[in-house]
């Protein structure tokens, strides 16, 4: 699409809404969970159910009648193991997640260069409105605990061939407890 009369900025939400339409709603909220660190099946069902109900809530909370005769959450239907499952299975196949030997999921490089080009722009949009996201050390913490905990569970052979980016990561990392320290005995 490229009309001349539309600026461009509309035609790339035009195109950003019409890539995600043809992805798939299911793949979309995939890629969304796995965004948070590798799950298993169970985990990544859980976590669209636990995303549903959070979003329906969101709206319950916008919108002025609440309706609260009503047993289940509308919208918070948990996906059953025969959709997730076969759309992991399909997505492994497109390169977009991989399967652990742990049977953990997790977004490929491709995957997560999908995730951000569809996320990534409505991010952008709305931290405009928000101000910029702020990095905290709680962030980087939790960020690096999911890879440890990755790199746990990696076979000893895959993960040899990395040792010295490992040991100067550990050095480092033992440096940023070094400094804590001395500036605790300096108080």
């Amino acid at each position: 699409m490229n009309d001349e009369n539309i600026p461009e900025e509309l035609q790339h939400r035009i195109e950003m809404v019409s890539k995600m339409q043809k992805f798939g709603g299911l793949r979309i909220m995939i890629l969304h969970v796995l965004e948070d660190g590798p799950k298993n099946g169970v985990e990544v069902m859980d976590a669209i159910q636990k995303h549903r109900e959070e979003r329906y809530k969101m709206r319950q909370k916008s919108h002025k009648h609440h309706h609260h005769h009503r047993m289940r959450v509308p919208g918070s239907k948990r996906p059953s193991p025969g959709s997730i499952y076969p759309m992991l299975k399909k997505m492994v196949d497109e390169d977009l997640v991989s399967k652990g030997e742990d049977g953990r999921y997790e977004l490929t490089a491709n995957g997560q260069d999908t995730a951000q080009k569809i996320f990534g722009h409505f991010q952008g949009v709305h931290r405009k409105r928000k101000g910029p996201r702020v990095f905290t050390v709680e962030d980087a913490l939790t960020q690096m605990d999911s890879y440890v905990s990755y790199l746990e569970d990696i076979k000893i052979e895959k993960l040899a061939s990395h040792e010295e980016q490992m040991k100067d990561l550990g050095e480092r990392f033992q440096k940023v407890i070094n400094t804590l320290q001395e500036n605790q005995v300096k108080k």
